[in-house]
């Protein structure tokens, strides 16, 4: 499990997503606990959980590794994301009722940002997750609209 301190400059830093989102003209709503990316009153195509979550989001990747999530979107299967992105394992109702779903959900771990921080600057990293976001977006859209 991540160390406290590690978290609260990781949610800081990611905080900012959504701001940079929007300068990109994608929005994400307010929800208790995480903001998400509505396509649909019932789908949504990404997910960041706050730093203001009871309890921390943590089950395996589809590996078994447990890791602690903070982030969560749609990839088309056929141009999957890079690292940091990494698979959750399958998604089960009662553990997580109110997380995101399906064979093409990825997910960002504090374990795999706090690596990365090390090999790149904060803007750097929010760049990117943010160009990835935008390539979420875009293949939510065409697969689910």
């Amino acid at each position: 499990m991540i160390e406290q301190d590690d978290a609260a400059i990781i949610d800081e830093c990611v905080a900012i997503l959504p701001e940079l989102l929007l300068s990109r003209r994608i929005l994400l709503r307010q929800k208790y606990g995480y903001k998400a990316g509505k396509l649909s009153a019932k789908r949504n195509w990404c997910q960041l959980v706050d730093g203001d979550v009871r309890l921390p989001v943590c089950f395996p990747n589809s590996q078994g590794q447990v890791k602690t999530w903070k982030l969560f979107a749609r990839f088309d299967a056929d141009k999957p994301p890079l690292w940091p992105w990494d698979r959750p394992e399958c998604y089960e109702h009662k553990k997580a009722r109110w997380m995101i779903s399906g064979d093409d959900v990825w997910g960002v771990a504090y374990e795999d940002i706090k690596e990365w921080a090390t090999h790149t600057t904060s803007s750097q990293l929010l760049e990117r997750l943010t160009s990835d976001l935008q390539v979420s977006f875009n293949y939510s859209r065409r697969r689910y609209c």
